[in-house]
This record gives structure tokens, C-alpha cells and sequence, in this order.
């Protein structure tokens, strides 16, 4: 009696957040267990509401550095309402027995405005890397010089920052044109309950 293979489907490259009527790029990724070859496959991305909105075929080579993950980059349609819209991605034909993945998006109005953003630590005025920085349902991640530059649009927000070993406040900021910020963190032990956050 044959093993029943197990093809699993990934999704990623999705926008965060994403724009209220338009279109948006992920990539779509499948994998055999027994490591058969999947290019061809067709994926189907439907809606909350079960429509399909955006479909296409694997391609004919694995994503660099996997020995068996055929994939593909598609467009989707976000919904013109502003907030969570969720997707479920199958492979076809159903006779290939992958089960099913599901993805969300935040979705927001389109940004008109940048943010220069720019993080030190408070005591010793060293940039920081590697911060994590959230302005309500935008993202945007400081270099080695601590700056980070987000495209936003307008509104009332939380500004929130991230960081392993090191706290800041989440403070409201109200977004109305472009400008340039200046934010610092405080360094904490590595064993403060703060000192690390989950994604």
C-alpha cells in the first residue's frame, strides 16, 4: 500500500498593510513531503465569501535554496473596505490532497505621507538597528544608521517600537503631513520582562 503524500502550501511577500481597492503582490509556495515535483499545479486564492479572486501555475523551478518548493507570484484584489481581509489559498486539482492555507491583511487607505524615523538609544544617543517600528497597520524596520522612512497615510495612529533589550513607550501620533522624527529607547536587562517581544 502507497504512503499518502502530504503537499503543504506557504504564502508570503504579503504587504502589511495592504491598499483599499487595489491590487497586491504575494508569492504562493508548494512542497511534497516525498519531494515529487509540483510545477504546473494550479493555485486558486479565494475570498472570505469563497469567490476565486486571483489564480495561477506553479513554476517550473524550486524557490532558491529549497530542494522541492515550487512556487508562484500573484496579484490579488484588496476589498475597498478598510480593514481585515482574509484569503484562503488551495492547490488543484483537489485529487492532490494539499490542505488548504489561509492568510489576513490588514488593509488601510493609501499612503500619501513619509515618516523619516529616526531611533537612538536614550542614554548612550547610539543609533539603533534593527527596530521594529508599527504606525497603526504600517511597518517599517530602522538600518545600522537607526533611520527608517514608512509611507502612511492620514490619520490618528499608535506608534509603537520593538526591540530585544530595550523599551519605549507606544505613544498616539497624528499623521497630516510629511515629517521627520526623533525617538529614543531605554536599554534594559535581558531578563526584564520587557526586554523581548513576540512578533
Amino acid at each position: 500500500m502507497t504512503e499518502k503524500d502530504t503537499i503543504s502550501l506557504a504564502v508570503w511577500d504579503a504587504p502589511m498593510p495592504v491598499v483599499a481597492g487595489e491590487k497586491f503582490a504575494i508569492k504562493i509556495g508548494a512542497k511534497s513531503l516525498s519531494g515529487r515535483e509540483l510545477a504546473g499545479g494550479r493555485v486558486e486564492v479565494s475570498d472570505a465569501k469563497g469567490e476565486v479572486v486571483a489564480a495561477g501555475a506553479l513554476g517550473a523551478t524550486a524557490w532558491p535554496g529549497t530542494e522541492a518548493l515550487y512556487w508562484t507570484s500573484l496579484e490579488v484584489p484588496a476589498p475597498r473596505d478598510r480593514d481585515v481581509a482574509s484569503y484562503t489559498v488551495r492547490l488543484e486539482p483537489a485529487s492532490l490532497d494539499a490542505v488548504p492555507t489561509r492568510f489576513s491583511v490588514a488593509v488601510g487607505a493609501k499612503p500619501a505621507y513619509t515618516l523619516a524615523v529616526t531611533i537612538t538609544e536614550r542614554d548612550t544617543k547610539a543609533a539603533l538597528d534593527g527596530v521594529e517600528i508599527r504606525i497603526g497597520p504600517f511597518h517599517g524596520r530602522t538600518g545600522k544608521d537607526g533611520r527608517a522612512e514608512l509611507r502612511v497615510s492620514r490619520g490618528d495612529f499608535l506608534l509603537q517600537l520593538w526591540r530585544t533589550a530595550h523599551i519605549a513607550e507606544p505613544q498616539p501620533i497624528r499623521v497630516g503631513r510629511d515629517e521627520e522624527l526623533e525617538l529614543t529607547m531605554v536599554h534594559v536587562r535581558e531578563e526584564h520582562p520587557d526586554a523581548r517581544w513576540v512578533r
